[in-house]
């Protein structure tokens, strides 16, 4: 009998636990200030001229950024999604500890990276106001899903180095500071529009 039920409680899965109170509010404060220096960045973005201007015909513009940030933002969900899927990280992968690292390195402009093709913003390009209301909506998203979420963010993952579900919410965050910086840039190229 002990067998069998020492048996069964092996063969049971385990329930992994939700991510912290203090992990879910660090992650939503981060959101919330990556979305803010977007907002701001763009808040006087006043013309079309502006909006579309290219500091140089490989460079991208003010909108082509805001539609690449758009576009990261399922992106990088569809990433998390991917990641709980994943195997269970070593104990020492699932602690705060790399957060730090990972979240300097997604905003370090210093090292470009090719975007992947179905986040090239080419053929993409919105208006300012539909741009806003597009953000707005899939940083919603992001948003009610780290809030409400019961998934093991900090358990999950993978890649080399592992990265945890929890940390590629803090890329996603760091991306769009990334693209931030780039877009404040290109307003602050000497052919910027000054209206």
């Amino acid at each position: 009998m002990l067998k069998s039920a020492l048996f069964l409680a092996a063969a049971l899965p385990l329930v992994a636990a939700p991510i912290s109170k203090a992990d879910r509010d660090k992650l939503i404060q981060d959101l919330n200030h990556s979305r803010q220096m977007f907002l701001d960045a763009i808040a006087d973005v006043k013309t079309e001229a502006q909006w579309n201007y290219k500091p140089a015909p490989d460079r991208w513009s003010v909108a082509e950024c805001a539609a690449h940030i758009i576009a990261a933002e399922q992106y990088f969900r569809d990433n998390i999604s991917q990641a709980l899927k994943g195997p269970i990280l070593p104990a020492a992968h699932q602690s705060d500890a790399g957060d730090a690292v990972v979240s300097k390195f997604i905003r370090d402009r210093s090292t470009r990276f090719q975007a992947p093709s179905a986040l090239e913003p080419a053929g993409k390009i919105t208006p300012k106001a539909q741009a806003i209301a597009d953000f707005e909506a899939t940083r919603a998203k992001t948003v009610e899903y780290v809030r409400t979420t019961p998934d093991p963010l900090r358990e999950h993952g993978g890649g080399t180095p592992p990265t945890s579900a929890y940390q590629l919410v803090l890329v996603l965050s760091g991306h769009t500071e990334r693209h931030t910086a780039q877009l404040v840039e290109v307003k602050a190229s000497p052919g910027y529009p000054k209206n």
